[in-house]
């Protein structure tokens, strides 16, 4: 979570039990520069699995018993990130309309200029081809910008899609990788700090479609 690094397989070094039962995850680049580098944020696998199993079967859980409401919150949230940019890109969008309606314009009076003789060919044609090569490039914008929309108006097919697939997940026992797959985009883990008188850690699961959901 700190560093964006990679998590690498690792022996519990800290049981004395086999080592073959106990395995962990700790941060790539402390096992590789050391505490200059990172922190270890070493987490045993059978606590991660724990926790994956708990908001898999929760997220799951909610959205067969509460899925408007939770569909809602998670709307909200991606609404409320792309707020701002979407506002950006339909106030350039607009701003494109207006230029190439001006240019539609433009194009059409250097046609009547020269058949009225205002103006001699060889200019209506530099004039056009001008106007044309501004047109082009417009449209082109537009194009790339009228995606970037439809990608952010996607957002509630794509949580829609989401909950109809976790849905299913309420009796999850056992994690593998096909599950896994399926679900999650990554997870982010954090150090260890200390709330009162215990340790705690902040694990942030990111599924596919939705990103991170908080209930």
């Amino acid at each position: 979570m700190d560093c964006g690094s990679s998590f690498r397989f690792v022996r519990d070094y800290r049981t004395k039990r086999k080592a073959s039962e106990y395995k962990a995850y700790a941060c790539n680049r402390f096992m590789s520069g050391g505490k200059i580098a990172c922190s270890s944020h070493y987490i045993n696998e059978k606590a991660l699995v724990s926790v994956v199993l708990t908001d898999i079967r929760n997220k799951a859980f909610f959205a067969q018993q509460s899925r408007e409401a939770l569909k809602e919150r998670i709307l909200a949230k991606k609404e409320s990130a792309n707020a701002e940019r979407a506002n950006t890109l339909k106030a350039e969008l607009s701003a494109l309309d207006k230029r190439l309606a001006e240019l539609e314009k433009l194009i059409q009076t250097a046609y009547e200029d020269k058949v009225m003789g205002r103006i001699p060919e060889s200019v209506c044609i530099q004039l056009l081809n001008k106007y044309e090569a501004e047109r082009t490039e417009k449209l082109e914008h537009k194009k790339d910008i009228s995606a970037k929309l439809a990608t952010s108006r996607a957002n509630e097919q794509s949580v829609d899609d989401w909950l109809n697939m976790i849905q299913d997940y309420t009796q999850l026992e056992e994690l593998d990788r096909p599950t896994l797959v399926r679900l999650i985009q990554k997870i982010e883990v954090g150090e260890k700090y200390q709330v009162n008188d215990h340790m705690e850690r902040d694990i942030n699961i990111y599924y596919n479609f939705v990103g991170f959901v908080e209930l």
